[in-house]
């Protein structure tokens, strides 16, 4: 027993005697040298890249951008994002640094593309006040990026996502010679006349919906009698539109939608799918109705206590903002967005424009729908019942809006996202308004 413990205090000893040791006998290098000599491995690994990186972000604030960077060992980096037709076509060079924070991080220092998605004024990248898109232009490293292809990095205020993928050469080159710029082309397909858009893949044909807001395309097609949808988030890269989650439907896959035109003419987009060479068509009529969104886009908002928001009103016959909505006043105050409040009073819905007052949102007058009707097809059909407020217009946008609202043809509702929805004129299908709730 006595030689048991004698050692064991023989152990404890050593163990004492190995805390205290100084920390170059357990590493070769000091904490300071470990630190350095692994920002300058980040650094390296981004510079020695010869084709640059694509980069694919994840605001905090929801949808999904693309970029090219080309990053040089004198800290600076030259970039393109798909945010807008002018950074996907221009090349912008900023500075950047690998620095120890928390953690290593890559910081992007002088106003970039970047900087353009996180900037807090909600007029710069159509976000919100005081946070845009809740993206990020610090980021740290994950810990295991050195030992993969990939680099994946956490932005250290609102914890958006960021991940960047070794370029090809023809990638590079792609970018270079406007390849992002020509897949923007791919947002005409706003200007359709028709709401309802269509292509043929496989045999296939596919109703596309696209939510540019969100960046999510949303694929509908039938199997005999079957409707069958898929929803994927999208980006722009060097040659086309990327899924982020390929489309499979027997032995189709669709990684993308390739080579965009677009005949301004005839108001045609011309890709490739999986291969093959189409085009998107138009249709008045949906290839299948979903019978409860009406429903759901209603209930939603009357849940949450909440209303749904329009920032241009109406698109009709291939002209946003057809009623000019965006250019009311009301005693000096500027217009904000429409607005259509399921439940707002125990009856009856609001409808209306909302203003900028001293800073805030202000509801001065509106139209007062019933409860709407939700026809067995699907669709849903207002019916007016009064107006609300004082000073309510006797022409122009309100009134136009109002009108179209009441065409007895009603509406169908299309489900983009959670808080997302299109209202499209069951009339003709070539009217509809972008529901967003908060």
């Amino acid at each position: 027993m006595k030689n048991k413990y004698l050692s064991y205090l023989l152990l404890v000893l050593l163990a004492g005697l190995w805390s205290c040791s100084d920390d170059n006998d357990v590493f070769e290098q000091t904490a300071d040298e470990r630190v350095n000599a692994a920002l300058a491995a980040y650094q390296k690994q981004l510079s020695d890249a010869p084709y640059g990186w694509k980069g694919i972000i994840y605001p905090g604030g929801g949808g999904v951008y693309s970029f090219y960077f080309k990053f040089n060992d004198q800290n600076r980096v030259v970039m393109y994002s798909d945010f807008a037709a002018e950074s996907a076509a221009t090349p912008k060079e900023s500075s950047y640094r690998v620095k120890a924070m928390q953690a290593p991080s890559l910081i992007f220092d002088t106003y970039s593309y970047l900087h353009v998605l996180a900037d807090p004024d909600a007029e710069v990248n159509g976000g919100t006040y005081g946070d845009g898109l809740r993206s990020d232009y610090e980021f740290a490293f994950a810990e295991d990026s050195l030992n993969t292809g990939n680099i994946t990095l956490t932005g250290t205020k609102n914890q958006s996502k960021l991940i960047l993928i070794k370029a090809t050469q023809e990638e590079a080159t792609a970018y270079g010679n406007g390849g992002m710029a020509k897949s923007l082309l791919f947002n005409n397909i706003s200007k359709y006349l028709y709401y309802f858009k269509r292509f043929t893949a496989g045999g296939v044909t596919y109703e596309i919906l696209v939510n540019q807001n969100d960046r999510k395309i949303t694929l509908n097609w039938l199997t005999g009698t079957t409707a069958n949808t898929f929803t994927t988030d999208y980006y722009y890269g060097a040659t086309g539109i990327s899924f982020l989650t390929p489309f499979v439907n027997g032995s189709t896959t669709i990684n993308g939608l390739n080579d965009i035109t677009w005949d301004a003419a005839n108001s045609i987009i011309g890709l490739t799918v999986a291969g093959t060479k189409t085009t998107i068509v138009d249709n008045p009529k949906p290839l299948r109705v979903d019978q409860t969104a009406a429903r759901r886009w209603y209930q939603s908002a009357v849940a949450a206590d909440s209303y749904w928001f329009s920032f241009d009103g109406f698109h009709v016959n291939g002209v946003d903002d057809a009623f000019k909505v965006n250019t009311l006043t009301y005693q000096g105050s500027p217009y904000y967005y429409y607005f259509y409040w399921p439940a707002f009073g125990s009856n009856y819905d609001a409808f209306g424009p909302a203003f900028v007052t001293d800073n805030s949102l202000a509801l001065y007058y509106a139209d007062a729908p019933r409860t709407p009707t939700f026809a067995s097809d699907g669709r849903i059909v207002f019916v007016a019942s009064g107006t609300l407020g004082a000073g309510y217009p006797t022409d122009g946008p309100v009134i136009t809006s109002k009108t179209y609202l009441y065409d007895t043809s009603g509406f169908y509702i299309i489900q983009l996202s959670d808080n997302a929805y299109d209202m499209v004129s069951a009339k003709d299908g070539k009217g509809w308004i972008n529901w967003i709730r908060n």
